[in-house]
């Protein structure tokens, strides 16, 4: 396992923002809004180093390219560099962000599939020969399902596909002798050794670092957000929806981050997780405090200024975490007592004392939350991990070939079909560039490559998406190339910078990529073989040709849908869900978290716009964005029933009876709601259980008066509030699974605003 390096010293101030040395002026907008794209996608620059080594590596290999075939006197003084390049951007662009001793590993995978292909390319020749010329295009046919069939070995295999087509297609282009493909080998070799030298190198950002530096940006966040929340307490103001957005954006960053530091040190995951869980945690608690905030009745007690000095102790414990204060500390349980003697003040209304009731508990959970991160901070981060390998992990299996079918048989996977879908891609396009002679087919058939997504709607905004990037780029390069004709090493700066680009944003945004690389090829081939206005203009609709074809096929031949695959993903989260909630307190035994089933949410969001995208072929996906954000909400308010789960026992002896029939009540009810979702019972057999809850919530505040039910009151009231709470995704969710008919939005929305039987716990 690789050292792991050292976790980095707290600052002063944990929001992290370094203040500029001199005043300067307001940046331009579109400048504003790049970097601020760039912090939330890539923190740390983890991204752009990787584009900076790419333009290293290819001024490197243009320059040793050509030295060496003057030297040699090859007679490729284009071609070398040209394979050398490709090396390059193979080495550096289908290598994802690692440590070094994965994107080692990956790259001698990607050099031996490279090599080995050139290897075949030099034994077919001589390229002077007509029949060679046909060899080496229907060639592609094959090699294009053996690469699309690597998808079953997840991103890598896909990664490692993409960068065999693109070695394929620059060797196809070039039709070399045998010597030139020897020649073509050594050339491919050279450019990997560069790229693996200056890609390996130690001068790279740590995205360890980069993942804590952001673990601080969202902790000063939330402490300004109670600040903010503490003002508008004591001036008895309504506290925006708005102030959550801050929040929301820094969300997305620390899961970029969190992806980037698990790449680096995939040894350190578990670590890595608990901190994020835990700031996941604090998060949702501090925004579910601002609804715990009663409207002020008149003539009653006061509880703004405990509340809001509660809420000052907290964002000050996070402003200075490392930081113990003793005095602090006794404030704080000051203020948290006086809050607690009103909260069970008969002079409040029943709402009132709910929500207060609520908000004890929830400074309570923040507190044990932010000692937990305190913890963290305080040791060395990561810690290390003597017994624990990152080759020791599990590896992911491949996808079968063969799958059960809805009828009980055995179909093709879904990699499978694609595969297919691509080789029938290809033949198209190779048979309209033998029997129409497009001038450069090639481009249809990399676009092919290139487009084919791993379902239809995946393929729809591929295709949209890289033709009108390839429209912009190329009018971007014939724009340049009549401003700057004779300029080469200006129009070879913005090719290197092109491809740059595309590095950066192919992840997240494959609009910018697809027309960075319409720029770059265009101008990179005119620099090549001064290729003119026609042959760009030819970029776009032969490009365009590939793309229909791809959309075709993958529409007409084997369609793979996502929304096919999206109902039994629900279901087994759901499953999942009802486990881990039915193993908490008071069931006897080990207990699950539901933490981690929030990645599992996340990476379902992120195939959003291919579902959404599958509703243009009638393929009716309902209203998916609906159905991932009511799980995220229905894991939100089962992480925050977990912790009142796990806190409850620790009650004491004399009040457990009381408290254990109600939360069995409440705990039976949501049992009941998972089943009705999972179809495992009638529908309204949860609201049948009211009555139970009801007298149970009966008895329990009979006993109010009793010291030790009377500090387990607020826990009580949470418990109802979430239990009642997650029963309104769980009926939405039934709403959008259901079998009988297509999911429709509208059906969801009615179903979630079905009234909620109210337990009454205040």
């Amino acid at each position: 396992m690789p050292e792991t390096p050292p976790r980095p010293e707290p600052p002063p101030h944990p929001n992290h923002t370094p203040a500029p040395a001199a005043p300067h002026p307001p940046a331009d907008p579109l400048l504003g809004r790049v970097k601020a794209w760039l912090a939330d996608h890539d923190p740390g620059g983890v991204d752009l180093t990787r584009a900076f080594h790419l333009g290293v590596s290819f001024i490197i290999v243009i320059v040793a390219g050509y030295a060496t075939s003057s030297a040699f006197r090859l007679g490729m003084d284009v071609t070398f560099p040209l394979m050398a390049g490709c090396a390059a951007l193979v080495m550096i662009s289908f290598n994802p962000a690692a440590s070094v001793a994965a994107e080692a590993r990956t790259m001698a995978r990607l050099f031996g599939l490279g090599a080995t292909f050139l290897l075949v390319i030099a034994l077919v020749g001589p390229g002077t020969g007509h029949l060679n010329d046909v060899v080496q295009k229907l060639l592609l046919i094959p090699l294009s399902f053996c690469a699309l069939a690597l998808r079953r070995y997840g991103m890598d295999g896909q990664r490692a596909g993409l960068a065999l087509i693109v070695v394929a297609t620059v060797g196809t282009i070039i039709r070399p002798t045998r010597i030139e493909g020897a020649l073509l080998l050594a050339a491919f070799c050279q450019g990997a050794l560069v790229a693996a030298a200056v890609r390996l190198s130690p001068w790279r950002p740590s995205a360890v670092r980069a993942f804590v530096e952001t673990t601080l940006d969202m902790q000063g966040a939330i402490a300004t957000y109670l600040r903010e929340l503490s003002e508008a307490v004591r001036g008895g103001r309504h506290f925006p929806e708005a102030a959550n957005e801050a929040l929301e954006n820094l969300r997305g960053r620390v899961w970029s981050a969190l992806a980037a530091a698990i790449a680096e040190d995939p040894g350190s995951q578990p670590d890595f997780e608990r901190l994020r869980v835990r700031f996941y945690r604090l998060r949702v608690a501090v925004q579910l405090l601002s609804e715990c905030v009663p409207e002020k009745a008149p003539d009653t007690p006061d509880w703004r200024h405990p509340f809001a000095a509660a809420a000052d102790h907290i964002a000050r414990r996070l402003e200075a975490v490392h930081i113990s204060d003793v005095h602090a500390e006794e404030r704080f349980e000051r203020a948290v007592t006086q809050l607690r003697r009103v909260a069970f003040s008969p002079e409040l209304p029943p709402d009132a004392r709910f929500a207060l009731m609520r908000a004890l508990t929830a400074f309570d959970r923040l507190s044990l939350v932010v000692t937990g991160i305190a913890a963290a901070e305080m040791a060395p981060f990561p810690p290390p991990h003597d017994t624990v390998d990152a080759g020791d992990l599990p590896r992911p299996r491949p996808t079968p070939l063969l799958v059960p079918g809805p009828d009980g048989g055995r179909q093709l996977s879904a990699p499978l079909r694609v595969a297919c879908q691509g080789a029938i891609a290809t033949a198209i396009t190779t048979a309209l560039d033998l029997v129409v002679q497009l001038d450069h087919a090639y481009w249809a058939t990399m676009t092919v490559m290139f487009v084919i997504g791993n379902s239809v709607g995946e393929t729809y905004l591929r295709v949209r998406y890289r033709t009108v990037g390839t429209i912009i780029g190329v009018a971007i390069g014939m724009g340049l190339f009549l401003a700057l004709g004779g300029h080469t090493w200006l129009l070879a700066a913005f090719c290197m910078g092109a491809q740059m680009i595309a590095l950066v944003t192919q992840k997240d945004r494959y609009d910018v990529a697809s027309a960075a690389v319409g720029l770059s090829v265009v101008l990179g081939l005119h620099l090549i073989s001064d290729l003119g206005t026609e042959g760009m203009i030819a970029r776009i609709y032969e490009t365009a040709i590939g793309a229909v074809i791809a959309l075709g096929i993958s529409y007409l031949v084997l369609p793979v849908y996502l929304t096919d695959q999206l109902r039994p993903e629900v279901l087994a989260l759901l499953r999942r869900c009802r486990a881990a909630f039915a193993s908490w307190w008071p069931h006897q035994g080990p207990s699950a978290s539901v933490s981690a089933l929030v990645q599992d949410v996340r990476a379902m969001g992120t195939r959003l716009p291919n579902l959404g995208a599958e509703q243009v072929f009638g393929h009716s996906a309902g209203d998916a964005a609906n159905i991932v954000s009511t799980l995220d909400v229905l894991i939100t308010y089962l992480a925050l029933l977990e912790d009142v789960a796990l806190r409850l026992p620790t009650a004491e002896a004399g009040a457990r009876e009381e408290v254990v029939a109600l939360v069995e009540a409440a705990r039976s009810r949501i049992l009941t709601g998972f089943e009705v979702v999972l179809g495992e019972a009638p529908g309204g057999s949860a609201d049948a259980a009211k009555p139970a809850v009801d007298a149970a919530v009966s008895t329990v505040l009979e006993l109010a008066d009793d010291p030790a039910v009377k500090e387990l009151l607020p826990l009580v009231a949470d418990y109802l509030a979430y239990s009642d709470a997650v029963l309104r995704p769980l009926r939405e969710l039934r709403a959008a699974l259901r079998d009988d008919a297509p999911w429709r939005k509208e059906d969801v929305i009615a179903a979630g605003r079905a009234p909620t039987p109210s337990s009454g716990a205040a």
